[in-house]
């Protein structure tokens, strides 16, 4: 064999070996703190149409839930002058997110974190694509914390008590599933 072959198969050997046991954490953390709830890349871009069109000058952005800080990224990369607050309650979620940015080279702020326990008096704009059962308690949180006029944006769940001022269809033709990447547009009043 030659020399070459011998490079390829321990690349190959690397890989395995770093991708496997990567492979493997996201797995099990997966199990243990539950599936992502991923925005597509449509439900990124009227997100930011939405920002742009309901909070044209906002400074900060908070993803609550970011997990592998997927739609963080896209957003910094959409809207640039943003700057990004992405928090997740998952130490290795928030691992990844960093690598991530940093292999990319975004500066965003990815913190490990209780949504619940984090400071949102300064956030512009609040995005968050949680489970229903949460909101609840998110509202209350926002309802005593935010200052008047910050733009919340839900992902398919949404507040009880608020009215939207917007509901953006993002899939128009799917009625499997009520709201389905539906963004729910409120203004702290």
């Amino acid at each position: 064999m030659t020399l070459l072959v011998y490079i390829l198969l321990f690349l190959i050997l690397v890989l395995f070996v770093i991708a496997l046991p990567l492979f493997l954490i996201l797995a099990i953390e997966s199990l243990v703190w539950g599936h992502d709830l991923p925005t597509s890349r449509r439900g990124t871009r009227a997100l930011a149409k939405t920002i742009q069109k309901y909070k044209p000058n906002a400074k900060t952005f908070y993803d609550l839930g970011c997990a592998h800080g997927i739609l963080s990224l896209r957003m910094k990369r959409i809207l640039p002058h943003l700057e990004i607050q992405a928090i997740d309650n998952s130490a290795v979620r928030i691992f990844f997110a960093k690598l991530k940015s940093k292999i990319l080279g975004c500066r965003i702020h990815f913190q490990k974190q209780d949504i619940f326990k984090t400071d949102l008096r300064n956030a512009d704009v609040i995005y968050t694509y949680l489970w229903y059962d949460l909101m609840p308690i998110l509202e209350k949180k926002l309802q005593k914390e935010l200052r008047q006029g910050t733009v919340v944006i839900t992902n398919t769940s949404h507040f009880q008590n608020w009215q939207p001022i917007e509901e953006v269809i993002t899939y128009p033709n799917v009625s499997k599933t009520p709201n389905f990447e539906t963004l729910f547009v409120y203004i702290k009043e």
